[in-house]
């Protein structure tokens, strides 16, 4: 979680969340602020959890809004539990 709040903290990572069950056993999902895969992969090899082995990344381009980046700000405004 500190590589996450890493990340956010420097304009890295725009979300971060776990998924449902699903075929592919994900754990999670990460939006990283960048189109460049090499940067991604770059980012990611800071992750212990990648680096111990426990999980793995499957990088796939995504494109969305770009207001994205403003969910983090407004997200933190409205926590009624800060986690």
């Amino acid at each position: 979680m500190a590589n996450i709040s890493q990340l956010v903290e420097q304009g890295e990572m725009i979300i971060a969340g776990p998924l449902g069950k699903n075929a592919q056993a994900y754990r999670g999902i990460f939006v990283l602020n960048t189109s460049d895969t090499l940067k991604a992969q770059e980012l990611l090899r800071g992750d212990p959890a990648i680096n111990e082995g426990l999980l793995h990344a499957d990088l796939y381009p995504w494109y969305g809004s770009a207001a994205l980046s403003e969910y983090l700000p407004a997200a933190d405004k409205i926590w009624k539990l800060k986690p």
